[in-house]
């Protein structure tokens, strides 16, 4: 597995990499930063170039971290942040309880559609979430990676949710370390028809944009957006452990890509409070 010091030692002077994918649903830091105006390109939080395929969880997460780090607006989403007035990173965007089962959504960019398989995830050690929510704080390398291990450690499986279909991805191979369904999968990357991301909806292009219905600043301001194809919804549910409690905690998505070396990262910030729905 690369070091972080060398994966660090290397990011400065890789190439961008054109539109891809991010959280929106529940909104993610990248979400918010866009609708502020100062993320152009909210699918780019990219962590490149890493071995994600067929390993899933090897490759160091370096400084993109476990909320991502946007290099094309120098945005890291791993720290709260503000602009224009409107804010990220400090205080959540939505309440869940434990046990809920919860929809959750993200945004393919049609340029960027690489196929592969994603999950969602939960750290339960809040002494390593406090480093990601404290304004003015930005983690360091080892920081970030030792917030990633908590993630991975808690990926929430999509078995866990009844009635689920939870496939094996078609593009991996029985033997290889992909060949799981805890994880979300994406349809055959070169697949006829409803190929890759965009086809676990199947739904129509622009389908994750929409614009608020707001006054003033506030009006007209595209959500979901990709900004360089247009975009497709990716939806599925996740299910809320019965052991987790906090005011103030964060669901990390990670999408690793089947057609190049990249991950594509973001988070959002949510609180998980009461008692379970099953108890």
């Amino acid at each position: 597995m690369p070091s972080i010091q060398s994966l660090s030692l290397l990011l400065p002077f890789l190439p961008l990499a054109t539109a891809h994918g991010y959280l929106t649903i529940p909104s993610s830091r990248s979400r918010l930063g866009t609708e502020s105006g100062q993320d152009t390109c909210p699918e780019c939080s990219i962590l490149e170039p890493v071995t994600v395929w067929p390993s899933l969880d090897t490759a160091a997460i370096g400084r993109s971290g476990p909320c991502g780090y946007n290099a094309r607006v120098s945005v890291d989403y791993n720290t709260p942040g503000s602009f224009n007035g409107k804010s990220w990173g400090t205080a959540p965007v939505a309440t869940y309880r434990p046990g809920d089962i919860v929809t959750v959504e993200w945004c393919v960019d049609s340029n960027g559609d690489h196929g592969g398989m994603f999950s969602y995830r939960l750290c339960q050690d809040q002494a390593l979430v406090d480093k990601l929510i404290t304004p003015g704080y930005t983690p360091t390398l080892a920081e970030k990676q030792a917030a990633e291990d908590c993630f991975v450690a808690g990926t929430l499986k999509c078995t866990d949710v009844s009635g689920q279909t939870c496939g094996f991805s078609p593009d991996c191979q029985q033997g290889q370390a992909c060949w799981r369904n805890d994880w979300f999968t994406c349809n055959k990357f070169d697949a006829g028809d409803r190929r890759g991301c965009q086809g676990v909806d199947g739904n129509k292009l622009g389908s994750c944009e929409y614009e608020t219905s707001g006054e003033g600043a506030d009006a007209d301001v595209r959500i979901g957006y990709t900004s360089i194809a247009g975009g497709y919804t990716v939806t599925k549910k996740i299910r809320i452990p019965d052991n987790i409690s906090s005011n103030h905690t964060l669901l990390s998505f990670k999408w690793n890509s089947f057609q190049t070396p990249q991950a594509y990262i973001s988070c959002a910030d949510i609180a998980i409070k009461g008692f379970s729905r099953d108890g």
